[in-house]
């Protein structure tokens, strides 16, 4: 089985804030994963953690804290439409971000034609 990625980088023309990203990426259906992952980079051992989506407005907080503004901070997302979701990671001073989608290759038998090799 082979492993691939994918990276897809913003640069803003100011800081931005995760808050700020995270409520317009809500008008186009995306969410923050739950349960709630992100890290603050502040130990260079990128630390995820998790909680519940009810610690939202704290997570963000944090991530946002002027002191945390030299590390990197992450958060994944998730458009429930689409089926895929991602990682979310700020740059120090926040004036880039990178987005690396979950690539999954699943495939499904839904089933199968007796005394055939057809797969549907």
């Amino acid at each position: 089985m082979s492993s691939r990625t994918a990276d897809i980088d913003f640069t803003f023309a100011r800081e931005v804030t995760v808050r700020t990203i995270v409520e317009a990426l809500a008008t186009s259906g995306w969410s923050l994963e739950e349960p709630l992952s992100y890290m603050v980079n502040d130990n260079d051992l990128y630390d995820w953690q998790s909680t519940t989506n009810d610690h939202t407005g704290k997570v963000l907080a944090l991530l946002d804290a002027p002191e945390h503004a030299k590390y990197h901070v992450a958060v994944c997302v998730y458009h429930a439409q689409a089926g895929t979701g991602g990682q979310l990671l700020f740059f120090p001073h926040r004036t880039a971000c990178s987005f690396s989608p979950t690539l999954t290759e699943v495939f499904r038998v839904e089933s199968v034609v007796r005394g055939s090799d057809r797969w549907r």
